[in-house]
């Protein structure tokens, strides 16, 4: 009886969860994925304020080439190299009324990575928060 009552609780967690999720907004996707597009064509230009053009108000402080040098040249095109393209991994993004998370399976020159695009609402607009490229 008691395994009955968990996963009632389990589903009705996981609804209350995903009632949230505007991923059926084709549109909102549509312009989230352009932002990322532009970012990463950014990246492998190397041009730091291209790069961070669609990022949030509250990310500013990291907006600078400094950081954009030494996270992304001087690490990740190390590592990786230049962007080439992705797949989205679906059912491992999230977004809610005020942040999202796009993971995708990104193709680099030198080899695969998981790219990570966190998300925040800003002014009734979808801005960048942060761009991770992970092993």
């Amino acid at each position: 009886m008691g395994k009955r009552y968990l996963l009632l609780l389990c589903l009705l967690a996981s609804w209350v969860v995903w009632a949230d999720i505007p991923g059926t907004d084709p549109a909102m996707l549509k312009k989230c994925e352009a932002k990322v597009d532009q970012a990463m064509d950014a990246y492998n230009s190397t041009s730091w304020k291209d790069f961070f053009k669609d990022f949030s108000k509250a990310s500013t402080a990291l907006c600078t080439e400094q950081s954009f040098t030494t996270v992304y040249v001087d690490t990740a095109q190390k590592d990786f190299g230049n962007y080439e393209s992705r797949t989205l991994g679906d059912s491992r993004c999230t977004f809610n009324k005020s942040v999202g998370l796009l993971i995708y399976k990104a193709k680099f020159s030198k080899k695969w990575a998981s790219l990570s695009v966190n998300f925040l609402q800003e002014g009734g607009d979808w801005k960048i928060q942060q761009v991770r490229i992970d092993p």
